[in-house]
């Protein structure tokens, strides 16, 4: 029962749980773009480790499997990248992508989680300690966990994501 002065009201009265669930929202698209920085720099990172790298006299860059490991991570942060633009796209239009943006951060965890496993075992014992040459390896792979849990963790993007494609049958072009 706290009464406030009409200009601290952010919207119209009686809005405030679609502003809040609005803006739930464009958080996990940020949150999926700081996963996707993650990635980013992780693959960066992989694939100067495994051009530098040589073992039984072949760098490993060469080596299919790791060739492999990086197409994987290539492929998560190339897909990333585009349903991000896509989805701060339909905000731009003034859409409020709701499934896709949980559909964002879904896709961000696990490509983060795919990226950053394929990293440390391209980087080997070396990759998990804490001071690295290449940088901050262990922390990269530490901190892109934390973001799994941000406005919600998994289950509550999957129940998001299923509801709006549900609702649209499956269309996520014209929702």
């Amino acid at each position: 029962n706290v009464k406030l002065d009409p200009k601290y009201l952010l919207g119209v009265e009686g809005q405030g749980m679609e502003i809040a669930i609005h803006s739930l929202s464009v958080s996990r698209v940020h949150i999926a773009c700081s996963n996707l920085g993650m990635a980013q720099r992780m693959l960066e990172l992989s694939i100067q480790r495994a051009k530098d790298r040589e073992t039984f006299g072949k760098p490993l860059v060469s080596r299919q499997m790791i060739q492999q490991m990086i197409a994987e991570s290539g492929k998560w942060v190339y897909m990333l990248r585009s349903m991000i633009h896509d989805t701060a796209a339909r905000y731009d239009r003034g859409e409020d992508p709701m499934t896709q943006a949980s559909l964002c951060k879904l896709a961000s965890i696990d490509g983060v989680k795919i990226v950053s496993d394929n990293m440390l075992e391209i980087f080997g014992g070396i990759g998990y300690f804490e001071e690295c040459e290449y940088g901050p390896v262990e922390r990269l792979y530490r901190d892109c966990r934390a973001m799994w849990l941000e406005e919600g963790p998994p289950t509550v993007q999957r129940t998001t994501a299923a509801r709006g494609l549900i609702a649209t049958g499956g269309d996520l072009w014209n929702s």
